[in-house]
């Protein structure tokens, strides 16, 4: 590792974020180390920070110390968070020898994946194995079914105490790996949970008051200076706790809707709750967020200097402008047109011409203007949409779905929108019918608008909606 990789993380390794305070949540807790890490350029890529588990500077060195664990030295099956700060070890794991296991990014589509390369690998190859990519396309998927004993797990944090309490990002997604890992009886309480994470990160203790029987702790806590043996021993989840389970969480996560199955026919209890409240989210967010995701989708412009834009300026000024409405119509002139055009003898013959055209339709300029569009038959309204989503990404999710409306009235920000369904030439029996209708809602319910949305959409029946700000499904 070169120097310039080792500094950054002796420059930080005494840099504490302010003490927490006995009125801090996860969430407020959350806030300070996201936004330490983003305004002291503790962070790297992917940024900003909020709502990932951060990646840090030193990451590397802080993988390294792995080897010096015994439990690192003896483990031969070890599990490994996807997240990007966890990289390093994933490639350590390997380079290793030892067995790679990695969690489905938010068990989409399974719980766990094996991750193998040849017995020769180098290193651009096992790189290219344990990126996110590689995660996706490659490794064998392993179900509930699969029997494996895991020695070793090495998660990611937001937040970590000397006492050994771990906060996550918020979504639950660790301490629910550890909960089916549990049931599957791939893990156990004496199986060692380690966290990689930077320094400024740690804290000497976080109120227990925040955490659940839910809440999966640590054991060793490892940063880029240090590693941090926790002597407390805090008690571990029994596993699947069902009742603080919501329906959303088993119609996003399949894996667990399996394990449902499965348990229910041994007799074990697995009602649900009722209301959903299990998802946070993060108000109160710095300007810099916003701006940096929008900087993202704006296109970037080439600076000029004073000069080359006074250039640009009056070349634009000097240029014919092209009226909007019209389409210009070229002119071909014969030879002959033209030489006579020079001797004066066609002046009379563009006045009949101008005047034969003042009564021929063929001759009438086109204005490309919209069509007026028919009356709205009905309106479906959609809420719960998250507000990171938006309407390009609505649009391609409702064609592919094959949802058609008329029009669409977004109000993304808000987390809702309206399709508006019209009258075919305004005729009443032109309307689509009552079992379409419930098709189409019943589509809606199901839709995913982004695969990392978690939130089930809400579509409600609306009368006649005003056009008022609404948008044509079929633009780009």
């Amino acid at each position: 590792m070169s120097e310039s990789n080792q500094q950054p993380a002796e420059e930080n390794a005494n840099v504490k974020i302010e003490a927490i305070v006995p009125d801090d949540t996860k969430k407020t807790i959350r806030k300070k180390v996201w936004e330490y890490m983003e305004n002291n350029n503790i962070a790297i890529f992917p940024r900003p920070v909020y709502f990932r588990i951060p990646n840090f500077k030193g990451r590397e060195e802080a993988a390294k110390k792995l080897l010096e664990l015994e439990i690192f030295q003896n483990s031969k099956f070890i599990e490994v968070n996807p997240d990007k700060p966890q990289e390093p070890a994933r490639i350590l794991v390997l380079e290793q020898g030892k067995a790679l296991y990695v969690p489905v990014p938010r068990l989409k589509e399974g719980l766990l994946k094996h991750i193998t390369v040849p017995e020769n690998a180098s290193k651009p190859q096992i790189r290219s194995a344990v990126s996110r990519r590689g995660l996706d396309e490659k490794g064998k998927l392993i179900n509930i079914d699969d029997k494996i004993n895991l020695d070793l797990l090495v998660v990611g944090s937001v937040a970590v105490s000397k006492l050994g309490q771990r906060i996550g990002k918020g979504r639950g997604y660790a301490d629910l790996e550890y909960a089916i890992l549990k049931e599957m009886k791939a893990v156990d309480d004496s199986t060692v949970i380690v966290t990689l994470v930077h320094d400024c990160q740690v804290f000497e203790e976080i109120p227990s008051n925040l955490f659940q029987p839910f809440d999966v702790p640590v054991d060793y806590i490892i940063t880029p200076t240090q590693i941090i043996e926790v002597k407390t021993s805090l008690s571990r989840p029994p596993g699947i706790i069902w009742n603080l389970l919501s329906k959303r969480r088993l119609n996003v996560m399949p894996v667990l809707k399996l394990l449902k199955e499965k348990v229910e026919k041994e007799g074990v209890d697995t009602t649900l709750k009722e209301v959903d409240t299990d998802v946070e989210e993060f108000k109160d967010l710095p300007n810099s967020y916003f701006r940096r995701r929008r900087s993202r989708l704006r296109p970037k412009r080439r600076s000029v200097s004073q000069a080359d834009g006074e250039n640009k300026e009056n070349e634009r000024k000097s240029r014919p402008q092209k009226h909007r409405f019209f389409k210009r119509t070229k002119v071909f002139r014969s030879n002959d047109r033209q030489e006579r055009q020079i001797n004066g003898e066609v002046k009379h013959e563009n006045e009949q011409q101008s005047h034969s055209n003042n009564n021929n339709k063929n001759f009438r300029v086109k204005h490309f203007r919209n069509k007026p569009k028919p009356p709205i038959d009905f309106s479906l309204m959609v809420t719960n949409i998250e507000k990171t989503v938006r309407i390009r990404e609505l649009k391609n999710a409702l064609m592919e779905s094959g949802i058609k409306p008329n029009d669409i009235t977004w109000r993304g920000g808000k987390g809702f929108c309206y399709l508006h369904y019209a009258k075919m030439n305004g005729k009443k029996n032109d309307s689509i019918e009552p079992r379409q209708i419930d098709n189409v809602i019943e589509t809606l319910k199901n839709l995913k608008i982004k695969p990392d949305c978690d939130s089930q959409l809400e579509v409600t029946i609306m009368d006649r909606i005003s056009r008022i700000e609404t948008t044509d499904v079929t633009a780009v």
